[in-house]
């Protein structure tokens, strides 16, 4: 074979694969002038975890208040095979749009999904473990996403309902998913003395409002009103119990009982961070300093 054939065949290969690529982006393409397949895309892109695909579907002003690395690295990624298989998945989520309302420029939007039950599915995924998935030979890799695929296109996949509101704002003829970065989360700092009678706490602030992957601190001022000195422990507490773990403690300063001398007033501090990783759209926990006197 001369050197011109051998050429024209791995152009000829080239032009197969690129072919190939084309009609792969055009079933994926989504018409980002209708709503509800902004909000499918969106949240199979995050149900697959491919934060950068969902960063291209979230409004301008959120991504003014986070670059694309800050929020992929936040939020961690998956790559490489484990993203394959995900989106394979991802392929089965389903909404249905509930409610509908235009308010000023944004849009508001009740709407029900089901998403593949990721824990159900998680032992033909090997546990979700990136390293034996990616691990896998081409022949693996093949073998599970066709099963993946039978079962999607068979109905057989574990699912899991809810509901979940949107708010999606217009750049041009497009709608994005609108997250209100720029708000943060807000924080409600509140003080239990229900079982430290004798004690006067007041906190540096009653409500902190900070970015997921951000550090914050709150200053706890404790008097005791007694003649006494008073021993007590301060614990803290985070609601609702699921958002406990996005909540760190980095560094505290109560962690053992305090002493308060009587008629003094003694300065505490907590510093905490709040993970990257806290949920998309929730912009709400508490934090309660739960006092308990032991002597």
């Amino acid at each position: 074979m001369t050197t011109l054939n051998r050429a024209r065949i791995v152009l000829s290969q080239i032009a197969l694969v690129f072919a190939a690529a084309g009609l792969l982006a055009a079933e994926k393409t989504i018409d980002l002038g209708d709503p509800a397949q902004v909000i499918q895309a969106y949240l199979r892109a995050t149900y697959a975890r491919d934060f950068i695909e969902a960063y291209r579907l979230i409004s301008a002003q959120d991504r003014k208040v986070r670059d694309l690395n800050r929020y992929v690295q936040f939020r961690g990624a998956f790559s490489g095979f484990i993203l394959q298989a995900a989106k394979k998945l991802s392929d089965a989520v389903e909404i249905e749009l509930l409610e509908q309302k235009k308010i000023g420029d944004s849009l508001h939007l009740l709407i029900k999904y089901r998403v593949p039950d990721a824990k159900k599915i998680a032992p033909l995924l090997l546990n979700w473990d990136p390293y034996r998935l990616n691990a896998l030979t081409a022949g693996d890799r093949d073998q599970l996403l066709a099963v993946l695929d039978v079962k999607r296109r068979g109905g057989s996949l574990e699912m899991i309902d809810g509901e979940a509101r949107f708010e999606l704002v217009r750049e041009g003829n497009e709608w994005r998913v609108f997250l209100n970065w720029a708000s943060g989360v807000k924080i409600p700092v509140r003080v239990d003395l229900s079982k430290a009678v004798g004690l006067e706490v007041s906190l540096s602030a009653q409500e902190i409002a900070v970015l997921p992957g951000e550090i914050f601190k709150i200053l706890l001022k404790v008097k005791n009103k007694t003649s006494d000195v008073i021993t007590a422990r301060i614990g803290h507490l985070v609601e609702p119990k699921d958002s406990v773990d996005y909540l760190d403690v980095v560094e505290c300063g109560f962690l053992l009982p305090v002493i308060i001398p009587p008629a003094m007033e003694q300065e505490y501090s907590g510093t905490y961070l709040l993970r990257g990783n806290f949920p998309e759209g929730a912009h709400r926990l508490e934090l309660k300093y739960d006092f308990d006197i032991l002597k």
